[in-house]
């Protein structure tokens, strides 16, 4: 399942095909018959972000854990290979287009949406491509008419923000999940894509120690002080709070099926973390213990909310 040595990129030439995203370079390549995209560390050296002392981000490294996460959880994803090129650590993703495909990225069809309610199409708030407020972005899943002829939009947006809170992934923002337009008309969700920005990526070795040395500090970077991107109220939600005190029933269905698939995995996301080459033991007992402490919080919102999602389902 797991690579064992590192895949040398540098044979491989830069395609023509152009990929966007704002952080990190990316250039294609065609690697054994197949297009990817190789993903480059973040330089960070001229970003001065508050307290990031590391030149480059984990990124790749994250982005190959994120996503051998999702795959362990059966929910599909683009397929990712650790490696290097140009002397850097970097990250090949599988490229899920064909030849006249199309990504609608939900921003695109965020501001695409238009409602019999006037006073909803004419809100800049709620066709903004860019807003994460959580509400808006659920009356576009429950409403726009493109998505209304996708099955499943609904069960996949929440499985990502479960998966989202475990792997610690805090920008899954609209740009970064969609639906593809195939060559042939029919529409299907996209494979999960874009998840480097998990497991506390821009984190040093120096930094890991302290959180390990301090569990209190170690429990906030778990679950006690972690967000996402959406918000309510203007305020980002924390979604192990969420999932504990939300009565969407669409959001508890994801979770209640999800979170015994986690506790059951949980000797495979070890293994993954300890197979993967490029680690540090630091690191990689840091990601071990994150994981675990939200597996944890996982299993108490559960045994919470477990009864009384079965009855709101039923009765819904």
């Amino acid at each position: 399942m797991y690579e064992l040595e590192v895949i040398d990129f540098n044979d491989y030439p830069q395609n023509f095909r152009m990929y966007g995203g704002l952080a990190g370079r990316k250039v294609g390549i065609n690697y054994k018959g197949e297009n990817y995209i190789i993903k480059y560390p973040q330089n960070l050296k001229d970003t001065k972000m508050k307290n990031v002392v590391i030149s480059y981000s984990n990124t790749p490294i994250c982005e190959y854990l994120g996503s051998h996460i999702y795959e362990i959880m059966d929910i599909p994803v683009h397929k990712t290979l650790l490696g290097k090129r140009q002397n850097k650590i970097v990250v090949a993703c599988k490229d899920f287009l064909n030849k006249g495909d199309r990504l609608y990225e939900f921003r695109e069809i965020k501001t695409t949406f238009e409602s019999e309610d006037s006073e909803k199409s004419d809100s800049a708030s709620l066709t903004s491509g860019a807003g994460v407020d959580l509400n808006e972005i659920l009356i576009i899943l429950n409403e726009h008419p493109m998505l209304k002829s996708v099955p499943n939009i609904k069960k996949r947006f929440w499985d990502m923000f479960i998966v989202d809170a475990f792997i610690g992934n805090s920008d899954r923002n609209n740009g970064n999940w969609g639906i593809i337009y195939r060559y042939n008309g029919e529409l299907e969700i996209a494979p999960v894509y874009d998840n480097g920005n998990c497991l506390n990526n821009k984190c040093d070795d120096e930094k890991i120690k302290k959180f390990l040395d301090d569990k209190s500090m170690l429990a906030t970077q778990a679950y006690k002080g972690v967000f996402c991107i959406y918000t309510n109220n203007e305020k980002k939600i924390n979604p192990f709070q969420y999932l504990l005190k939300t009565q969407n029933k669409d959001a508890l269905k994801s979770f209640v099926e999800l979170c015994p698939k986690f506790i059951n995995n949980k000797d495979k996301f070890k293994e993954l973390i300890e197979n993967t080459f490029l680690l540090s033991e630091g690191q990689k007992q840091f990601y071990i213990e994150l994981l675990n402490l939200r597996l944890k919080a996982f299993k108490n919102i559960y045994n919470e909310r477990e009864a009384k999602v079965n009855i709101k389902i039923q009765e819904g």
